[in-house]
């Protein structure tokens, strides 16, 4: 028998930072996916193969940690108790977990999917948010859930953390990807602002309590459908996120052209900052450059969209 889920990848609208703290946010799913197909096998054996990380393999009792597979292997740890039989998973994806676009949300809440499928588990989409918020947390110390909710939901969500709930909208609107050409891992970029703050823990408090109030507001925009005002919040956010230091002279650069580009009604950084992406309000011609990517190679334009279709799971 095969089991087979498919999740896709997320981009952080409004939020960053403050969500981690209890506040809102606003995030998206885009049409770049990652599937998981579980087969079951006759003995005790886990094989993992990957598009991009290769090949990986263990006995049930001996699954432990380790990169390149530490969500992955995170997700089936939190079944071990209940799992009996070993299983291959092959891992297909539409995008580098280098570019974000929440690739280990995606992939984890594919994982817990199949898994659960197999187990004959029946939870609700917020159940398997809940849970996979629990695997992240358990392997990088830290995870607001929220490009989790994208990936199991689909499209343009509100998510309230504390206590966790989760708006659907039924609408959704051109966006813009530019990648830096590096990326920073979430987790060193939270460490620096941390430590970069913790002489001045009540300004931090202060600069995510903007950042909080940009999300609620920008949902309340999101379900007026006023979308140039939910670009200006987007260009009000990226002053908090300059703020919290986690802005760079390139995603500098990169935001100020994609600001003056004709469609374009905001852009800030998306996700936590120092490198990956720089997401725009809108949507631009096929034929658009970076005006500087003769000086910055690694800067190109990750064709992306909204996507309503979240993560789904089905018997092949």
């Amino acid at each position: 028998m095969q089991i087979k889920a498919s999740a896709p990848g997320s981009m952080m609208l409004l939020g960053e930072f403050a969500v981690l703290h209890g506040k809102p946010a606003l995030v998206c799913a885009v049409n770049k996916r990652i599937s998981v197909t579980l087969t079951a096998r006759p003995d005790t054996e886990i094989r993992i193969h990957s598009s991009l990380h290769g090949h990986y393999a263990a006995q049930l009792q001996d699954v432990y940690i380790e990169k390149p597979f530490h969500f992955v292997l995170g997700a089936i740890r939190h079944y071990r108790r209940y799992l009996k039989r070993g299983f291959d998973l092959q891992i297909e994806t539409e995008f580098s977990d280098r570019v974000g676009l929440g690739s280990s949300a995606a992939v984890t809440a594919a994982v817990l999917a199949v898994l659960s499928a197999w187990l004959d588990m029946r939870i609700t989409p917020l159940e398997l948010v809940r849970r996979g918020r629990s695997v992240i947390r358990r392997i990088q110390g830290t995870g607001s859930g929220a490009d989790i909710a994208a990936s199991v939901y689909g499209g343009m969500i509100a998510y309230h953390p504390q206590p966790l709930k989760i708006e659907k909208f039924s609408v959704t609107h051109p966006v813009t990807a530019l990648y830096a050409g590096f990326k920073t891992p979430t987790v060193e970029v939270i460490q620096r602002v941390h430590t970069h703050f913790s002489a001045f823990p009540r300004l931090y408090r202060h600069l995510c309590q903007g950042i909080g109030r940009c999300a609620a507001e920008g949902v309340r925009l999101v379900r007026r459908e006023d979308w140039t005002g939910l670009g200006m919040l987007m260009n009000t956010q990226q002053g908090f996120m300059d703020a919290l230091g986690v802005n760079t002279p390139l995603l500098h650069d990169m935001i100020t052209e994609l600001r003056g580009q004709e469609g374009i009604a905001g852009a800030k950084i998306s996700g936590s900052g120092l490198g990956d992406c720089v997401i725009g309000w809108g949507e631009l011609p096929d034929s658009y450059l970076y005006s500087g990517s003769a000086q910055y190679p690694g800067v190109r334009r990750i064709p992306v969209s909204m996507t309503p279709q979240g993560l789904y799971c089905e018997k092949i």
